[in-house]
């Protein structure tokens, strides 16, 4: 198995700014960022509709959940509108501001007790770790989702060791669900990007950024950032065969996929996992975010 360490994309100080602007953002505009996002996404339907055609019993039981950047808790108001019933939803995220706000409510009490809510800075604790598998409860879950996170991650190998937590966070015959924004499909953001990344970019003392990174702006707002990664196929791709210990199309074993974390220790690899699906959806055209559904062996 090849443990060879995967180059840096940016050192730790440029990591820890990149969060900051963030999460400062988050904190900042949690408000009208939540007002924007009350509805679901379309690509959940169909997420959704996927897992219970590949698992027709799926929704005849209650669904343990981790649901990482769990943002205002609207995807389990979601699966609640979906007659999924919860036996717990693990759901961590570091803005309270957005998932303890008037907006979750109704949110709240789909999952009145049965909701394990922790405050935790993810990007930091791959940051500090490489890993998210202390803060999970592994092994344990049926479904585990992370919705509007992965990119904010800046280190390539940080979006490798969340998704193997991801899979290791679910059962085998677990799903996971994953969505990676692709803002630049955005004619409007495409245009914005290069010139708010440059200002931000001057205005911090950053160094130049890799290919898909850009910092963009919020509304009318004077600024605020938040690091954005618009993530390819060919990422995704590559992406998943870091994260998994076998290669996608068979059960064989193969010597080279393995997590490769940026700091801190190695993760173990993760558990076996097959893709079972890839779709865009969401936004007007219906492709802002590309989503990967993938079961556990």
């Amino acid at each position: 198995m090849n443990t060879t360490m995967a180059p840096r994309t940016y050192d730790t100080p440029t990591l820890q700014t990149l969060n900051r602007l963030t999460s400062e953002f988050y904190a900042r505009e949690a408000a009208s960022f939540s007002a924007t996002r009350q509805a679901p996404w379309r690509g959940w339907d169909r997420a959704l509709d996927i897992v219970s055609h590949v698992d027709p019993s799926f929704l005849s039981h209650p669904i343990a959940l981790l649901d990482l950047a769990c943002g205002n808790l609207r995807f389990e108001r979601f699966l609640a509108e979906r007659g999924a019933e919860l036996s717990v939803a693990h759901a961590l995220d570091n803005c309270t501001a957005l998932t303890l706000n008037p907006d979750s409510t109704e949110a709240l009490g789909a999952v009145a007790g049965r909701l394990d809510f922790r405050q935790v800075d993810l990007a930091a604790t791959l940051i500090d770790c490489g890993t998210l598998d202390d803060l999970l409860p592994l092994n344990r879950c049926d479904l585990s989702v992370a919705f509007g996170f992965m990119h904010h991650l800046a280190e390539p190998a940080h979006r490798v060791a969340t998704l193997s937590s991801l899979v290791r966070a679910v059962r085998p015959g677990g799903f996971v669900v994953v969505s990676f924004w692709q803002p630049l499909n955005d004619p409007r953001i495409a245009a914005k990007a290069p010139a708010v990344t440059a200002e931000g970019r001057a205005a911090h003392g950053l160094p130049p950024f890799a290919p898909g990174d850009f910092l963009l702006g919020w509304q009318q707002s004077e600024g605020v950032y938040r690091f954005c990664h618009h993530t390819t196929d060919d990422e995704i791709d590559r992406l998943l065969a870091d994260a998994a210990p076998f290669p996608m199309a068979g059960d064989t074993p193969a010597s080279s996929p393995t997590v490769r974390a940026a700091v801190g220790t190695t993760p173990l690899p993760s558990p076996s996992f097959r893709e079972v699906a890839r779709f865009s959806a969401d936004g007007k055209q219906g492709n802002l975010n590309r989503y990967v559904v993938l079961r556990r062996y």
